[in-house]
């Protein structure tokens, strides 16, 4: 089977002017539980990922498959998790650069 080459041989930055931050969600009957871990995910059926840039603007939101949401406070309420979690890597990350030593 021959290789195929790529279409696009030149390599591009990627340019982005906000940070993108994530938080999944996961819904059971009326608690919503942040960042799951793998063995919290494997239990559960409804996932809800939410990504924010740094400057709290909604980037994406992901639903896949699973039963559907009752209401929308889920979303919201998701989206008000996203947003304390920006705020807290947002501050770890501030933090971590500037605890760098610059060459």
């Amino acid at each position: 089977m021959k290789e195929k080459e790529p279409v696009n041989k030149e390599k591009i930055k990627l340019k982005l002017n906000n940070l993108p931050f994530s938080l999944t969600c996961v819904l059971h009957k009326n608690y919503i539980l942040a960042d799951p871990t793998s063995e919290e995910e494997s239990i559960m059926e409804t996932f809800l990922t939410v990504v924010l840039d740094s400057s709290f603007q909604l980037v994406s939101l992901n639903k896949p498959g699973g039963p559907g949401l009752a209401h929308t406070s889920a979303i919201q309420d998701c989206i008000t998790l996203s947003r304390q979690r920006v705020k807290e890597v947002q501050k770890i990350l501030q933090e971590a650069i500037s605890d760098m030593e610059v060459d």
